[in-house]
């Protein structure tokens, strides 16, 4: 049994396309509009956003236009700090529940409002991090005290 699993696995892998990130995805949750190249519009949710691109669901039901690899998008949302970002995009992957896209370019005041955002993303995860972290300090029977981090 365990080799055909393997076999299955491989398989899969093969299929899969692998594209290297060079920025961390954050969670988020964003409405985003987006029109493809011959017009269509469509509606979704952002899921996990960076500086490189984000991932998207569709939530326009039927009639939602059908996106493949190496499309070109255009790409409306407002940000949770009440900014706009209108960037090109291209599809880089896609399931059915939606796609995958690397932002190409867009209006300077756009990615200069992801940047911020990002930003606000990084420190606020830095800031958790370090608060999950706190020092203890046990006493043994000897006096002597020793001082360890946990998580």
């Amino acid at each position: 049994m365990p080799r055909c699993r393997r076999r299955a696995t491989a398989a899969r892998s093969a299929r899969t396309l692998w594209h290297p990130r060079a920025c961390v995805r954050q969670a988020v949750t964003v409405r985003v509009d987006y029109a493809t190249a011959q017009g269509q519009v469509g509606l979704g949710l952002v899921r996990n956003l960076s500086l490189q691109g984000m991932y998207m669901e569709s939530t326009s039901g039927h009639g939602t236009p059908e996106v493949a690899p190496g499309d070109l998008l255009t790409v409306v949302f407002v940000l949770p700090s009440g900014r706009p970002c209108k960037l090109q995009a291209v599809v880089i992957h896609g399931d059915r529940h939606g796609c995958g896209v690397q932002f190409r370019e867009g209006h300077p005041q756009s990615l200069a409002h992801l940047a911020s955002y990002w930003s606000a993303l990084e420190a606020e995860a830095r800031f958790s991090s370090i608060a999950r972290t706190r020092t203890v300090t046990m006493q043994g029977g000897d006096g002597a005290s020793s001082s360890c981090q946990v998580s």
